[in-house]
């Protein structure tokens, strides 16, 4: 039962819908009728009052017997096509042409009867002027059957009226009964001719009316501009893409050329409508009244005049911004899509070599302790020890930076800045890779001056610290020398952990920093490297709002530098 509801329900949805086209098609109809009746009415009126003015000339010269007759009928049909020309130019005129069309066609049979009555003679000429009259005004009005069976009507009838009060002698004059029949044939060939014009007319009215309606309603912006730029037609949807409140605001006051907001990329869109005749899909960006820009799809083909010259150009506008949004929202996802993959793929490398490495290092240490301890001496036991230690701090450090990685690539890592004494964490973090340093042998000199602060996260900061003095150290050769000093950059602090190290390439440098360049170095001390420490740094360094930067030379050692905010503290 629902189901038939709503099936009946969409029925009369459709019905009403159908029956709101037919007649809106039906006043499209009559309204062009009228306005396509004017111009013929006028034009019948003013040949009226010309063709009455040099008839009281002719038929007074020529039939003064009967002047006062002819001069009142002539002078009074002149009159009326006067006051209907005149009421043609308001708007009762325009409302109500049909009737008007029918008093002057009245008016013109009335005239010819009048002369045919006043002097029966003229009866063969009259009917033939008058059938001409009447046949070429059912050519030239185009309306209706039903009004020009009225007007044949009128005709005959007058005709006839004329024939029956006149005297006897009337039936004598030769070729009388040919005009009777002429008369009476010319009404029946109007009538038809009439149909046929009509039928064609609607034909063309009923296509103007669909064609006007897909032009009024269309979604997409549809516009017709000369070769000179000048747009000549635009459609609602055109209008109301550019803002504009009309077509005649919009023609006025803008030319084509103007709405685009690249000179470069309009001259691009003619030279491609000149060379091929056609743009397909051209996305530019245009400018609307308040000076937005809206991303637009053009679509046009050029039109040429009967010599072959260009003479304008037709297209089609589609507003595309929220598509070009879509587009570059799936490209930002693609994008973030392969970064993940990429992390994904870096994070399984670790974890299937590097991390297992010092594991690896760890239970081979570990066994022979608890396989041999008895046959190890203290000399042995320390050394085991020591080295089980370094593989293990390794490994913890690693297991950090991975920790950290993953947090920060599922948003699950927590950023709390606040002021942080910049020396005091350098100091903890030195003291942190005192054993590593002093294994080797490298000095490594605090040089930031006291009470600078920096606004940051205190656990990424740390982090920061501990990769870069860990990789100073790692590539520092016994006996060398890693110095850590800051300099204020007006809002910004500049800090530098720079080493008198191994160096970098300049082929090296551009790999640093990338999850998708898998690149590390072998230490002085043959310690081997994931290269998560430097991307970690950078996504540290760039969540507190600075940048980090390497400056290094093959050789001559490598300053790592990057900037945080400053904290000016009362």
């Amino acid at each position: 039962m629902p189901n038939n509801i709503a099936d009946h329900s969409d029925q009369n949805l459709l019905s009403k819908i159908y029956e709101n086209i037919v007649a809106n098609q039906n006043y499209y109809l009559d309204e062009e009728s009228k306005d396509l009746m004017i111009r013929p009415l006028q034009i019948m009126a003013s040949i009226l009052i010309i063709t009455g003015a040099f008839a009281l000339m002719f038929e007074l010269k020529y039939f003064a017997a009967f002047s006062i007759d002819i001069y009142l009928g002539r002078l009074i049909a002149t009159l009326i096509g006067f006051i209907i020309l005149a009421l043609t130019y308001f708007k009762f005129g325009k409302e109500h042409a049909t009737i008007l069309v029918h008093i002057l066609l009245l008016t013109i049979i009335g005239s010819f009867s009048s002369i045919i009555l006043a002097i029966p003679e003229t009866i063969f000429v009259n009917s033939q002027l008058l059938a001409l009259i009447i046949f070429t005004s059912a050519l030239f009005l185009s309306w209706d059957i039903k009004n020009q069976i009225v007007v044949a009507i009128y005709y005959n009838i007058l005709f006839a009226f004329t024939v029956l009060v006149n005297d006897s002698s009337i039936y004598l004059i030769p070729n009388f009964f040919a005009s009777f029949i002429f008369i009476v044939f010319i009404s029946l060939m109007s009538v038809v001719a009439s149909a046929v014009n009509y039928k064609l007319r609607k034909q063309i009215l009923v296509k103007t009316f669909e064609a006007k309606g897909i032009f009024e309603h269309a979604t997409e912006g549809i516009f017709k501009v000369s070769i000179g730029g000048d747009i000549l037609i635009a459609n609602p949807a055109f209008i109301d893409i550019l803002s504009y409140s009309s077509e005649e605001k919009l023609i006025s006051s803008t030319k084509f050329n103007d709405l685009f907001s690249s000179q470069k990329e309009y001259e691009q869109f003619y030279t491609y409508l000149f060379e091929e005749g056609i743009v397909k899909n051209f996305e530019t960006i245009i400018i609307d009244q308040y000076k937005e820009k809206i991303d637009v799809s053009f679509n046009a083909h050029l039109s040429f005049d009967k010599k072959g010259n260009p003479d304008y150009f037709i297209g089609s506008c589609n507003d595309i911004t929220e598509q070009r949004k879509a587009r570059d929202k799936i490209r930002k996802y693609n994008e973030e899509l392969r970064n993940l993959n990429e992390s994904k793929d870096k994070f399984f490398s670790i974890i299937a070599h590097d991390l297992l490495s010092p594991f690896t290092a760890l239970l081979g240490y570990s066994e022979i302790m608890v396989n041999e301890y008895q046959e190890l001496d203290r000399k042995e036991i320390g050394q085991f020890s020591s080295d089980i230690y370094m593989v293990a701090t390794k490994a913890h450090g690693l297991l950090e930076n991975l920790l950290n990685w993953s947090r920060i690539q599922t948003g699950r890592i927590t950023f709390t800045p606040f002021s942080i004494d910049l020396k005091n964490i350098v100091n903890d973090v030195v003291l942190f890779n005192y054993e590593n340093s002093k294994r080797k042998g490298i000095k490594i000199e605090n040089l930031v001056e006291p009470n600078i602060f920096v606004f940051a996260d205190n656990n990424m900061l740390e982090t920061i610290f501990r990769n870069l003095i860990s990789n100073s150290i790692k590539f520092t050769k016994d006996g060398g020398k890693i110095s850590i000093f800051s300099s204020n950059k007006e809002e910004f602090i500049q800090v530098t952990v720079s080493d008198s190290g191994m160096g970098i390439s300049e082929e090296d440098i551009k790999k640093l920093f990338k999850i998708d360049v898998h690149h590390t170095q072998i230490g002085t001390g043959e310690e081997k490297g994931t290269g998560l420490g430097l991307i970690l740094c950078k996504e540290f360094v760039s969540k507190n709002g600075g940048d980090i930067w390497v400056e290094s030379k093959l050789g001559k050692g490598s300053n790592f530098i990057f900037t945080l905010k400053s904290q000016k503290m009362e």
